[in-house]
């Protein structure tokens, strides 16, 4: 298993991405290839693999006039679920964040989303507000945060 980040955007490993991501917020939120290349070229997209298969994918993009991120998404292909590759992930590119002197990640979440809430949490990060009709009527959304410093 490694971490890799993802420098160039070869087009078999967007579609892959796409496709994981697709699967994962079933066509709710998901990247499309427009969206990864822009994440890869101007943000920054770390994927966990093994034996050349991608597992678990998180973007990040930066926050203007601050050292904060904003974390775009996390995904997890459903059959590699529960095994931990999402905890792997977020704990190794906040090292690699950290040493970039990033001082704090921000995210939205669906407030229904207990399994990626708890994950999160479990991070460190703290739930600060709901966002109310984020994306449309009745689709919601919690702030969360965590300082890295």
């Amino acid at each position: 298993m490694e971490i890799v980040h993802i420098k160039n955007p070869d087009f078999e490993m967007m579609k892959k991405i796409v496709e994981i991501e697709q699967e994962a917020f079933e066509g709710n939120g998901n990247v499309d290839l427009w969206i990864i290349k822009a994440l890869i070229r101007y943000g920054m997209v770390f994927v966990i693999k093994e034996n050349n298969e991608i597992m678990c994918i998180v973007e990040y993009m930066q926050v203007f006039n601050k050292k904060s991120l904003f974390l775009y998404g996390i995904s997890t292909l459903k059959k590699y679920r529960h095994k931990g590759y999402a905890n792997c992930i977020l704990d190794e590119t906040e090292k690699i964040l950290r040493n970039l002197f990033y001082e704090e990640i921000e995210l939205t979440v669906a407030p229904e989303n207990e399994i990626a809430i708890n994950l999160y949490k479990k991070h460190g990060y703290i739930q600060e507000k709901l966002l109310e009709d984020e994306y449309g009527k009745g689709i919601h959304r919690y702030v969360m945060r965590k300082k890295l410093f």
